[in-house]
């Protein structure tokens, strides 16, 4: 049996996952992300985490980071979450450290690769997925194979304009998706708005819960962000289904409907009636990025 480790690169860790061909997790870790890592001791951290399942006997390596990055090349040019960054070669560096092959993919990618293979996307022609989490990422499965863009910067759909001169993203512009849709996006907005300074989405969803008026408002606005950003997509790729992946779904129930409805009134029906949206199922990205080394 084949072997494969997965490695998940997010904003607040970094996950590896070891499977085979059928998706078996066969051993799982974790590691805390610091942001302020430098490309050295962002490696270092990567080798560590990699060293610790050499026990096995591992035929590939594949990776998901948050973009942009070079998947010809493999590296990864810059990160949102990770600002200390910059031009790390990092396939170079551990398939010369390892002696394994090793491959390089946007992290939302490696997610619909992975919801493709062993999820809820398995037999859809026609798949995008959303990540939810730090930031918002997006991958689109065409026919089997995974659309990259040119040198794998494709769907950062997260990074798409939805509001004309709106608040500062991670990514150095204004008025991006995520950053009114997205853990660090709704929580910067709700420090814009009130100057307090809240620890996780989770305490944010808690005040939406409790009907707090501020939290309330930001989450309506990011939906309908949200809402146009698929709108957007939808009109363009006409995907047979759309899986909403990461943390932020754990808080689905607050904003699943004010969702639907709104794209309900903003895509075309003959689209909106034919497309389908779901959670993913639990698919961890590591599981896809193992894939890129199938």
């Amino acid at each position: 049996m084949k072997k494969f480790l997965g490695i998940d690169i997010g904003g607040g860790s970094i996950k590896a996952t070891l499977t085979d061909r059928e998706g078996q997790i066969l051993e799982e870790s974790k590691l805390q992300t610091n942001p302020n890592w430098e490309n050295h001791e962002f490696l270092e951290n990567l080798v560590s985490l990699i060293s610790s399942f050499l026990s096995h006997s591992i035929s590939g390596i594949g990776i998901g980071s948050p973009g942009p990055i070079d998947i010809e090349r493999g590296i990864i040019h810059y990160s949102a979450n990770l600002v200390n960054l910059k031009d790390v070669h990092l396939v170079s560096y551990l398939q010369e450290r390892f002696s394994l092959p090793v491959f390089l993919n946007n992290d939302a990618n490696c997610a619909a690769l992975g919801e493709y293979y062993f999820g809820a996307g398995q037999g859809v022609e026609n798949l995008l997925v959303f990540t939810l989490g730090t930031g918002l990422g997006a991958g689109w499965v065409w026919k089997g194979e995974l659309f990259n863009g040119y040198m794998g910067n494709g769907m950062e759909l997260g990074h798409t304009t939805v509001v004309m001169d709106g608040a500062l993203c991670g990514c150095g512009k204004r008025g991006c998706a995520e950053s009114y849709f997205s853990a660090r996006g709704l929580l910067n907005r709700y420090e814009e708005k009130s100057g307090v300074h809240l620890d996780s989405a989770y305490s944010f969803f808690e005040l939406v819960r409790k009907k707090e008026p501020l939290a309330v408002s930001i989450l309506e606005f990011g939906v309908r962000v949200f809402a146009e950003c698929i709108r957007n997509v939808v009109h363009t790729i006409n995907p047979e289904k759309i899986i909403l992946l990461g943390g932020l779904t754990a808080s689905y129930d607050l904003f699943e409907e004010k969702l639907k409805t709104r794209l309900q009134e903003i895509i075309f029906s003959v689209l909106y009636t034919r497309l389908k949206i779901e959670l993913g199922g639990k698919v961890a990205g590591s599981l896809g990025a193992a894939s890129l080394a199938f």
